[in-house]
Order: C-alpha cells, then structure tokens, then sequence
C-alpha cells in the first residue's frame, strides 16, 4: 500500500470545505452544534479562515481529500480565559484516524501558534492526549466544563 500524503493548509485558502466543515461539526458534536442555524455554523468557519491573526482555522488533506481540521483560537476553553491562545476544535474523519493526520495538525497549529509571536498554547482534550504527548506537550490539570472532564496540556513554543 502506497503512503499517503498528507497536506495542511489554511481554511482561507479553501473556503469551498467550510460545508463540508459544518457537516462534521454538527455530526460529530451534535448536543452543541445541532441547537443552532446551520448558517451561524457556516459563519463561524468563515470567522476562522484567517491566516495571521487569530482564530486560524487549519484543515488537513490526505492525497487531495479533505480529512481533518484544528484551529488556534483566543482560548484552550472559553470558561477559562487564562489559558490563551488555545488550540482546539481537532476533528479527523474517522477514515484518516490513527494515519498520522491528527497529530500533523496538531504541530501544524503549534507552528502558526509560534508563527503568529506567542511564547505558549494550550490545549483541552479528551480523546487527543496521546497526540499532545507524542509531541512533547506537558499535562497541566484537569477541567470540568460541564459535564465533562477534560485534560489541560500546555507547550512552550
């Protein structure tokens, strides 16, 4: 079997994917996403395609389809202002998971983070731990936001 490529490129640079973004978004978050106007949704990913202020939203392409996304936003949560910038907002289509697209990402976003002059990002997950500590992330605490608890991970740039 052939390697596949892997390509990450900024959302203002594929606005023709936001759709297909919001889709993910609403199936794959459907308590948060599914209250609100699919439009609100689409306007939001159109708020993210910047390139060099935040929020910057990246996607990732894998042999020319799209695959996965994550953004560098104001906040790693939004109940908790101190840890800023965040990176979050990590989805991968469940075909391209384990494949190496979630964690290109995610140094992708460390990179623009850097990029863009901060000295540190954080970030809050549940299922994407062993992404961060792969690449060198340090656990922090935990948060509860609502009903669930998640993992709080900081990096010095």
């Amino acid at each position: 079997m052939a390697s596949q490529k892997i390509e990450i490129a900024f959302l203002a640079d594929h606005l023709d994917t936001i759709p297909t973004l919001a889709e993910w978004f609403i199936a794959q978050w459907p308590d948060y996403f599914s209250k609100r106007p699919f439009s609100q949704t689409i306007q939001e990913f159109h708020a993210e395609a910047q390139i060099d202020k935040i929020p910057i939203r990246l996607i990732a392409f894998v042999d020319d389809e799209l695959a996965g996304t994550v953004t560098l936003r104001e906040r790693a949560i939004e109940s908790a202002p101190e840890f800023t910038p965040g990176l979050g907002g990590l989805l991968v289509i469940e075909k391209y998971r384990r494949k190496g697209v979630g964690t290109a990402l995610v140094h992708a976003g460390m990179t623009v983070a850097r990029d863009v002059g901060f000295a540190q990002i954080y970030a809050t997950t549940v299922n994407a731990r062993r992404i961060l500590e792969n690449l060198g992330w340090q656990f922090d605490q935990q948060i509860v936001h609502y009903d669930e608890v998640l993992a709080l991970y900081q990096y010095h740039l």
